[in-house]
């Protein structure tokens, strides 16, 4: 069936479309005001998780000069949330309270981990805490995290991964499991790490990267790229399980170091002064750029660097979409993507990101929740939407009871008419 659909989506489709690329996201199914009545409820679901994007770094939420027209394509099939906000941040806290559908802070009963950062939210997920992957394995559905997260490709997160059907890492981000064996010149190091972070932890944390990626020749062998290209591959084994399934994309990009190829950093200017490329000019996970010494200069080509890598993530986004559409999978999947946080690039004196700049640019993130079914394809919702809420809304969309302990809002009635639960406020904490 699934070859079936795939052959009359392809033939008919790239007909009409001529084209590849984001263009070739309307594979992905129906739209109009019709839309809901041709398409069946959702059997799948793909969450798309991508770290450290800024909303206003979004074409769909207002960006002029950062080009994501995969995002911005998703978006218009999509319903897209204006106020969505982590509940809480960075990389970990984040995932656990995506996967859990549970508020993590303020952090009660923390206890320290050994290979993860020593603080608070910092802590892998307990056997006993249900996910909403979990919930969906139990019902019968093959389930799939694929990810180049190196937080959660650490020996503490080895047990949730083995939670899943098949789960994928892709190697290649910091820190990494194991110590780099491929050697990096000290003239490498001098072309990627600014003066004043050579010797320093970041510096070290930077000969890490540069030993991990060595070898990258064309794009596809970037993080990003792989990462999709990998959860392309999970979705055509999927297709020969016949069964439905939830799929997890977790891509740590773009996250600092920004190290995107050198077609798209033309894209938006130099990518280098007097010789360096900043891939990361300040010290992790962030603080003032007075402090930190960072010359316009470098900051002007650090918001380069950035941009260039989150259009990479978008491009290869879209690739994947597009497979998804060429499956056949996109008539009954249910898509979510989400980021777990934003990051300062000068604005406010502040680069990176830590606890102590709760600003918009950490806090506003993109959600959009793409159901096949057309509902609300294009609109809006201010909501108070947050990343406890993606859990709770997915198991609603695929007719599973969220468990108790799931306190996250249900985000599904916004599809059908009716209101989620009132809230009147929102919390984020780093």
């Amino acid at each position: 069936m699934a070859d079936e659909r795939h052959e009359a989506l392809t033939r008919r489709r790239l007909l009409e479309l001529g084209g590849t690329g984001a263009a070739s996201l309307a594979l992905m199914g129906a739209t109009g005001r019709n839309a809901a009545a041709q398409a069946p409820p959702a059997r799948n679901v793909v969450v798309i998780v991508l770290d450290n994007v800024r909303a206003d770094h979004v074409g769909a939420y207002g960006s002029r000069r950062v080009k994501t027209p995969s995002i911005d394509a998703l978006a218009r099939r999509s319903l897209r949330f204006t106020e969505f906000r982590p509940e809480v941040f960075p990389t970990i806290p984040a995932r656990r309270s995506i996967m859990t559908g549970q508020r993590v802070y303020p952090f009660r009963g923390w206890n320290p981990t050994r290979g993860l950062p020593q603080e608070p939210g910092w802590e892998p997920i307990a056997a006993g805490t249900p996910t909403f992957t979990d919930v969906l394995r139990r019902a019968g559905y093959r389930t799939g995290y694929v990810t180049d997260n190196p937080h959660i490709l650490l020996a503490p997160y080895d047990s949730f991964r083995a939670r899943f059907d098949d789960a994928v890492g892709v190697r290649g981000q910091v820190p990494p499991r194991s110590a780099p064996r491929a050697k990096v010149s000290a003239r490498e190091v001098r072309r990627n790490v600014t003066p004043r972070l050579r010797g320093t932890s970041t510096g070290r944390r930077l000969r890490n990267y540069l030993q991990v990626t060595a070898g990258q020749d064309g794009e596809a062998d970037y993080n990003a790229p792989r990462v999709f290209t990998e959860a392309s591959r999970w979705l055509e084994r999927a297709v020969r399980a016949e069964q439905p399934f939830a799929l997890v994309v977790d891509s740590f990009d773009p996250h600092e170091p920004w190290d995107p190829p050198q077609s798209y950093i033309r894209r938006y200017g130099k990518g280098r002064v007097n010789g360096v490329k900043p891939i990361q000019p300040f010290p992790s996970p962030g603080g003032n750029v007075r402090d930190a010494r960072i010359s316009r200069a470098v900051l002007d080509r650090a918001r380069n660097l950035y941009a260039a890598e989150l259009t990479l993530v978008d491009a290869w986004l879209g690739r994947f979409l597009t497979r998804l559409g060429q499956l056949g999978l996109a008539q009954d999947t249910l898509i979510v993507l989400a980021s777990d946080h934003g990051v300062m690039l000068g604005e406010r004196g502040y680069i990176g990101k830590t606890g102590t700049q709760m600003y918009r640019e950490i806090t506003n993130v993109p959600l959009l929740i793409c159901d096949p079914a057309g509902r609300r394809a294009g609109n809006t919702s201010d909501y108070l939407a947050q990343t406890h809420d993606i859990g709770p809304t997915v198991l609603s969309f695929l007719g599973r009871q969220a468990p108790r302990v799931m306190d996250g809002a249900d985000l599904s009635p916004l599809f059908s008419g009716g209101p989620p639960r009132a809230r009147s406020h929102q919390t984020a904490s780093y």
